[in-house]
């Protein structure tokens, strides 16, 4: 099978999402809102807010909007309950009306890029020599991965639910994910991310699938030179002298998912995505964890429906996370805008 078939089918799924817009932008504390939720998936002892302090603060942010007749941002907060809603609405009700009960998107916004004036040249220059210079470190397999993609069964749903995975390895080469729910959310029209819109697993619940066992294909730790680490995916998946730096990419991405790579291994897969070409310049953007990062295009020849956006730390260059983007015009017929994320992944440290 062609390395570009193999890797999209992975990373393209049907599905029939509601239409997103594009051009929406959320602002820094719409990621901010939720990067403390995850915070709060993690730490599961953290206090939070009683439910008098949380209407509270609704009759307070609805008093705000009847003077100023400015739209309403909800706070996110994961310890919204069905009773504070239900007690806040019928507050607002006695209050006099608000805004109408928003559209919601069934997939993420894009991260907002703030140009800048580097090309892909002179970004892939530096990271690589920063990563080529990194203080050593040995490559570990317990990958940390947040993800979310869109749903593979035809339906709708208004509300995204991240996944926290991580591969559980064997002796012998074979292992079994573990994944469970991150802090669900959802997404209005106009890009504002909100509280849950419907029906949420529980934070921490574990999904389906989780014990799995199954071989992989990236047991071998990974090499830390260019050269070498195309002759290993070539061993692995196939020849990539035909591949363009969205096959490479999508290749990299899957030995990510298993490999907390060292920085020299991320340095040549920098490398492998530079001589591929079809790589440019987005800008600085805070990924959906909160992290400062340069945001890398990765285009294809071959599939021009489909790019990758690829954030780099903006402090040590390594690979921190990567969305998956629709362009259009697929045979798929993916019910889904152009510009459209219709994959988004985010590696962790330990």
């Amino acid at each position: 099978m062609p390395l570009t078939d193999e890797l999209f089918e992975t990373l393209i799924r049907e599905a029939d999402p509601a239409q997103t817009p594009t051009g929406i932008e959320p602002t820094a504390a719409d990621w901010a809102r939720l990067h403390r939720m995850l915070d709060e998936a993690a730490e599961p002892s953290r206090v939070r807010p009683s439910l008098p302090q949380l209407i509270g603060e609704r009759i307070a942010a609805l008093r705000r909007h009847a003077r100023t007749s400015l739209p309403l941002r909800i706070a996110l907060r994961s310890a919204w309950a069905a009773p504070a809603l239900a007690a806040v609405i019928a507050i607002a009700l006695a209050i006099g009306p608000v805004t109408a009960v928003p559209a919601y998107a069934a997939t993420p916004p894009a991260l907002v890029a703030q140009p800048i004036a580097q090309t892909a040249d002179d970004v892939l220059a530096e990271s690589i020599a920063a990563l080529q210079e990194a203080p050593a470190r040995p490559a570990t397999r317990d990958a940390l991965v947040v993800r979310w993609a869109l749903r593979d069964d035809g339906k709708t749903d208004p509300v995204i639910v991240p996944e926290w995975q991580e591969w559980v390895w064997d002796s012998d080469g074979t292992g079994h994910l573990e994944s469970r729910t991150g802090a669900p959310y959802s997404v209005t029209k106009d890009g504002t991310i909100v509280p849950p819109a419907g029906e949420a697993p529980k934070e921490g619940t574990s999904l389906p699938g989780t014990g799995h066992h199954s071989s992989n294909l990236f047991f071998a730790e990974p090499p830390s030179d260019a050269s070498g680490l195309r002759t290993y995916i070539a061993d692995r998946v196939g020849p990539t002298g035909s591949a363009d730096a969205l096959g490479i990419w999508g290749v990299v991405s899957s030995i990510r998912d298993s490999w907390a790579l060292n920085p020299s291994q991320q340095a040549a897969a920098l490398q492998l995505l530079r001589d591929a070409g079809g790589v440019s310049v987005l800008g600085t953007v805070t990924d959906r964890l909160g992290r400062s990062g340069i945001a890398l295009k990765i285009a294809s020849t071959k599939r021009p429906q489909f790019t990758a956006t690829v954030v780099l730390d903006a402090t040590s260059h390594e690979i921190i996370a990567a969305d998956t983007i629709y362009q259009g015009g697929s045979a798929l017929k993916l019910n889904v805008a152009p510009g459209s994320v219709i994959e988004y992944k985010a590696w962790l440290s330990r």
